[in-house]
């Protein structure tokens, strides 16, 4: 879950109510013509297609098209029960390639009777690409905004003017297409897919980390047409729209690191941190290791890069805050920790080289799909004091994630998207709602599931007592069987119901 200098001009953008829209079904009869992918399959049976939909939806005048590319994973037993569509999140995770990673993995918890299909949404891949610079350009342009406001005293204000530069960039490169990315357009797409799949015009969707915002928007905007929704690892879509921030994306991020110290004194075994030592001390000793990486990094030079570098804080703490999301990388997580407390920088040089981000994930395409829609703009930089101080009061130790990501260049953008959801996410759909929170989630806390199923009439609420992103990072087979009972039989389980991961935090093979 990651993505910018006056006030945005006017942009005529539409207020979108549930009630209000509205798709053409289309029965028993696909428009879509599948045939073989252009990209690595990696041996999976996928299908591709593409699908035009208007470019522009708030332009009723216009003929002017877009083609979507579309990818289909085969319902793997019968009898089949249609289409499920999936969304990975980013905003700004392309569904092609996501879909060759995730297809085996949500495939079996679905079921297996249902297609699975996904899109490459608006701002990724061919589907206007949102890409503000490339090529020899990136060597500067991907530096701004990745400094931690926590770094140094000065780093906030340089980090508003890095963001004053990334919007103009955006702006001077995309002024003709940038407003058409964003999330209302991408769920009328997906209602398009839904039409074209000539099935019964009701939506089957699982959306995980920013796809349960997508979730939600589609779910408000055709809550009429809503059969079976999964959004696991929830976002809070009210602040997605109207804040200048988010900072209950980072309310559970202390519970999971500190769930990670607890965890390692438990398991001193399969945890190089935790021998001969109670949580308190290693907490003490983190806290002395923060300390040490914001005023006296090391330098590394070592065989694993051409050239010395500064181990900053910046590196550190999202290093650390990227593990979180992968609970099956604590042990190495722990092994970093321990050597660059022992002065060896090798462990955690390899690691940052070795996980980085997916390569479908885009930054650029995040931050234009994300700051678009958002509604709020300024051009001083305190107004967006109050929101700081909300991250500091919610989060000890990441309170200064993503404000150069996200938070800084958003508040400064000069693009609205066209359309956006004005609703206020209380809605009555067709068919309930399922969302899944995990109890320590760094990015996506279980407050926000709860927080947005209150509003969806009827909705519940399964409580993953796991770590890391979203249900899928630490697998639990009482979370799939709920998943799998509602989208099969629509069964929802009972308030309250918490399911339990099938192997804790550091066990041993």
């Amino acid at each position: 879950m990651v993505s910018s200098a006056t006030l945005a001009p006017f942009v005529l953008w539409v207020v979108v109510q549930g009630s209000t829209a509205a798709a053409v079904r289309r029965d028993n009869y696909s428009e879509i013509q599948w045939g073989p992918c252009d990209i690595d399959t990696k041996g999976l049976p996928v299908q591709c297609a593409k699908l035009t939909v208007p470019l522009d939806y708030t332009d009723k005048s216009s003929n002017r098209t877009l083609n979507l590319d579309l990818i289909k994973y085969p319902a793997q037993k019968q009898p089949r029960r249609g289409s499920l569509i999936l969304n990975f999140g980013g905003p700004g995770q392309d569904g092609l390639n996501s879909m060759i990673d995730y297809a085996e993995i949500q495939g079996p918890i679905t079921g297996g009777y249902h297609d699975l299909v996904s899109w490459d949404p608006r701002g990724t891949r061919n589907t206007l690409l949102f890409e503000c610079w490339s090529g020899s350009e990136s060597a500067y342009y991907d530096t701004l905004g990745t400094t931690l406001a926590g770094s140094s005293d000065t780093a906030t204000g340089k980090l508003w003017a890095e963001s004053q530069i990334q919007a103009g960039k955006c702006y001077d490169s995309l002024k003709d297409t940038g407003d058409l990315v964003g999330m209302a357009f991408a769920a009328r797409d997906m209602m398009s897919i839904v039409d074209a799949l000539g099935e019964d015009g009701m939506l089957r969707y699982w959306g995980i980390s920013a796809g349960t915002a997508m979730g939600a928007t589609v779910a408000a905007m055709f809550p009429d047409r809503v059969e079976r929704v999964v959004l696991d690892g929830v976002m809070n879509s009210h602040q997605y729209y109207n804040s200048f921030g988010e900072p209950e994306m980072v309310a559970s991020a202390d519970g999971s690191w500190e769930e990670f110290l607890r965890g390692c004194v438990a398991n001193p075994d399969n945890c190089a941190l935790g021998h001969n030592t109670t949580y308190e001390q290693l907490e003490a000793t983190m806290a002395q290791l923060w300390h040490t990486m914001r005023n006296n990094p090391p330098v590394y030079s070592g065989p694993l890069l051409p050239y010395p570098i500064v181990f900053d804080y910046s590196t550190f703490i999202s290093y650390i805050f990227n593990t979180l999301y992968h609970p099956n990388r604590f042990p190495d997580l722990a092994n970093s920790l321990n050597d660059l407390l022992h002065g060896n920088l090798e462990t955690i040089a390899e690691a940052l080289l070795t996980n980085g981000p997916p390569a479908q994930v885009n930054a650029q395409a995040i931050l234009g799909i994300r700051c678009g829609d958002k509604k709020l703009r300024t051009d001083k930089l305190s107004d967006l004091e109050p929101i700081f101080e909300e991250y500091r009061k919610t989060s000890k130790w990441f309170w200064d994630w993503n404000w150069g990501g996200y938070v800084i260049p958003c508040a400064q953008w000069k693009f609205h998207a066209k359309e956006r959801y004005e609703g206020d996410f209380n809605v009555k759909t067709k068919y309930p709602l399922l969302f899944v929170g995990n109890s320590f989630d760094p990015v996506t806390p279980l407050i926000s599931a709860r927080n947005m199923s209150s509003g969806f009439e009827g909705s519940a609420l399964l409580t993953h007592n796991g770590h890391g992103h979203t249900s899928l990072s630490q697998r639990s087979n009482c979370t799939d069987a709920v998943i799998q009972d509602y989208i099969l039989e629509g069964k929802l389980p009972s308030p309250g119901t918490v399911c339990e991961p099938n192997v804790p935090l550091f066990a041993t093979a």
